[in-house]
C-alpha cells in the first residue's frame, strides 16, 4: 500500500487558515541516510515467527521498506522476504529532492516522534498519531484536575495546571492543554511545527465532549478561556524537550535530536 501522499503535507489546516506564523522544533542532528528495503512478497505473508523488533520503525511503501535503520539489519530482519539484489542505501538528500521521497521522510520523522511522545504518558499525555491532524492533550488524574512538574528555561523545575475543571455539579467539565503537530520541511531543515490548543472534556476529565459542546463551551467567557499565545508555546517547547534537547534516539536508530525553542517561519503556502 502506498503512503498516503497528505502525510508529506506538513501543516495543519487550521495553520494555514490562520494566517499565522508556523512554530516548528527543529531536528538539529538526522541519519543523513536511509534504507530502502525491496520485498519480494507483500509484507502481509511475513512467516508470525518473523522478529520484527529489531528492524526498529519503518514506513511500508508499496513493496519497499523505508528506514533510518541499517540496511545490514533490515536484510537480517526480513530474511527470505528480502530482495538484496533491488535494495539500497540512499543519502537522505536524494530522498529530500523528490515529492515522495520527501513524504515518506516525513511520514517517518513523523512515527519517530509520535513514538517520543509515549515516554509523557505516565504525566497523562494522550497522543492521537493519525496521518492528518496528528494531537496530543493532557487528560486528568482519575477524573480530576492535573498538575505536572517539568522543566522550564526560565525558571527551572516549575509546575503547571494542565486540566482544570471549568464546571462542576451533576455534569461537570474540563479544560484540557494539547497541541497540534505536523512534521515540516523548511527546503534545508526537518522540524516539528506545533500548534498549541485547548479542549473540554466531561465529567471522566479524559474523553472529548462532542463537537457541539467543544463550540459552546469555547465561547464562554467570551471566548478569552481558550486563547493561547506565546506562554503557551514556551511551555509546549520546554516540555517536549525538557528545556533543551528532545533525544528520539533509539536503537538502531542513531542521531536523532530535537532541539528548543522553536523556529519561526512564515505561513506556508498550501500546495494541491
Amino acid at each position: 500500500m502506498a503512503p498516503d501522499q497528505k502525510a508529506g503535507k506538513v501543516v495543519t489546516e487550521d495553520l494555514l487558515a490562520s494566517g499565522r506564523s508556523l512554530n516548528m522544533l527543529p531536528f538539529v542532528s538526522m541519519p543523513d541516510r536511509i534504507s530502502i528495503l525491496r520485498l519480494k512478497q507483500a509484507l502481509r505473508f511475513r512467516r508470525s515467527q518473523m522478529r520484527m523488533a529489531r528492524a526498529g520503525l519503518f514506513i511500508h511503501n508499496g513493496d519497499e521498506i523505508w528506514s533510518f535503520t541499517p540496511l545490514s539489519i533490515l536484510i537480517s530482519c526480513f530474511d527470505e522476504m528480502a530482495d538484496v539484489s533491488l535494495s539500497e542505501t540512499w543519502q537522505r538528500s536524494r530522498a529530500e529532492a523528490t515529492p515522495v521521497g520527501a513524504n515518506v521522510l516525513s511520514w517517518l520523522l513523523g512515527k519517530h516522534f509520535a513514538r517520543y511522545l509515549l515516554r509523557f504518558e505516565d504525566q497523562g499525555l494522550f497522543s492521537e498519531a493519525r496521518p492528518i491532524g496528528s494531537r496530543a492533550y493532557f487528560r486528568g488524574d482519575e477524573g480530576k484536575p492535573r498538575t505536572i512538574q517539568y522543566l522550564s528555561r526560565a525558571v527551572g523545575e516549575t509546575s503547571r495546571k494542565v486540566v482544570i475543571k471549568r464546571h462542576g455539579g451533576r455534569r461537570p467539565w474540563f479544560k484540557n492543554e494539547g497541541f497540534g503537530y505536523r512534521i515540516h520541511f523548511s527546503g534545508s531543515v526537518w522540524g516539528v511545527a506545533i500548534e498549541p490548543f485547548y479542549l473540554f472534556t466531561g465529567g471522566d476529565a479524559s474523553k472529548p465532549v462532542s463537537y457541539n459542546r467543544q463550540t459552546a463551551y469555547s465561547k464562554e467567557w467570551g471566548g478569552r478561556d481558550v486563547k493561547t499565545g506565546a506562554s503557551h508555546l514556551a511551555f509546549w517547547e520546554d516540555f517536549l524537550t525538557g528545556g533543551s534537547t528532545a533525544d528520539l534516539e533509539q536503537d538502531p536508530v542513531q542521531t536523532l535530536l530535537l532541539r528548543g525553542p522553536s523556529l519561526r517561519l512564515p505561513q506556508p503556502v498550501p500546495r494541491d
